[in-house]
């Protein structure tokens, strides 16, 4: 019997407990164990880097970043709360120096140092982020929804409130603004991913949710193309929520809140074009984040209204989805990771 392990982040407005462990049985094609890790406040994303896991938190004292070893249990390293808003991603520099956070509140992003012992050590610098969109309700100030590290060392912040995609020059001194990208008025852009080939990079929109095909280079991107993830006579409402790649970089997943489905759209030639695949039901409310395992077999999806973990088998050739389980719940989930 082989077991594939993951991990999810929280909210614990209700029920949920902040970070939860889970596992897939591959003999009997279900996920049989969803486990409290660590009880912990509002760690609404997670990151693993090495042997360390690095999760949102938010307390009393404040809100900020709590560091963990990683083990058969999870064992705190130490928290660095110097904020009133918390975040809602996270990325650890290719290098493990540095920790990067976006904070949808304020729209702003936030630059760590992490020490040589994974723990994070301070805070370097607060990059606020200005503007506004044409979607008045949801774009009256900047909204910061999601950051990571380029493959050629600059850091790629997405702000849902301004319709931009912003780089910057990161270190020691701090954030230093180098680009930015416009997208158009009332997109909402929310989160993205990058093809290995570095070249291109596939940016999902929470409110008009379509995925945008990106070309980037030299810490510049340019619009390309634009595919919607809803079906055309879908008439109610939907928010996008997360993109992924398969690790074989053939094919896009995105997730619909609302709509309560994944698209799926394969990749052509070099990854400057996407085509349409399927569009498959989730079995839950709100999809917040899903993931695919390193096998490239298994896709889990987290729900954060009822909290059901839906399992897909992905059938490699195609990209298609086969739903295989949506018995196991995990209260509030809202970020999806695989142990590596």
């Amino acid at each position: 019997m082989t077991k594939i392990k993951g991990l999810l982040g929280s909210y614990t407005k209700n029920d949920g407990k902040g970070i939860y462990t889970f596992e897939i049985d591959t003999d009997l094609n279900k996920i049989t164990s969803v486990e409290t890790g660590y009880e912990v406040s509002a760690s609404t994303y997670i990151q693993q880097s090495g042997d360390k896991l690095y999760g949102i938190k938010k307390s009393e004292h404040g809100a900020g970043i709590q560091s963990y070893q990683m083990g058969t249990q999870l064992t705190v390293i130490n928290d660095l709360l110097e904020s009133t808003d918390s975040g809602c991603h996270l990325w650890v520099s290719h290098d493990g120096k540095y920790l990067l956070e976006a904070v949808y509140g304020p729209g702003l992003v936030r630059l760590y140092a992490l020490d040589e012992k994974g723990a994070v050590e301070r805070l370097i610098d607060t990059h606020q982020q200005q503007g506004s969109g044409l979607n008045k309700e949801r774009q009256d100030n900047a909204h910061t929804h999601y950051i990571q590290e380029t493959h050629d060392g600059y850091a790629v912040a997405v702000d849902l409130g301004t319709d931009e995609v912003i780089t910057f020059m990161f270190g020691e001194d701090g954030f230093k603004q180098v680009s930015v990208l416009n997208v158009e008025p009332g997109m909402g852009p929310r989160h993205l991913v990058f093809h290995e080939n570095g070249k291109y990079a596939y940016l999902f929109t929470e409110l008009s949710n379509e995925v945008v095909v990106l070309s980037y280079s030299d810490g510049k991107f340019d619009m390309l193309e634009k595919y919607s993830a809803l079906p055309e006579d879908f008439t109610g409402h939907s928010q996008g929520a997360a993109v992924r790649m398969s690790h074989d970089q053939q094919f896009v997943y995105v997730s619909n809140r609302g709509h309560q489905s994944i698209a799926v759209f394969k990749v052509l030639g070099e990854g400057s074009a996407l085509e349409y695949v399927e569009i498959v039901a989730t079995q839950g409310d709100w999809p917040r984040d899903f993931n695919i395992d390193a096998s490239d077999t298994y896709l889990v999806c987290a729900h954060e209204r009822d909290g059901v973990l839906s399992l897909f088998e992905r059938n490699k050739q195609t990209g298609r989805l086969t739903l295989l389980d949506d018995q196991a719940r995990a209260p509030e989930a809202v970020c999806v990771q695989f142990v590596k």
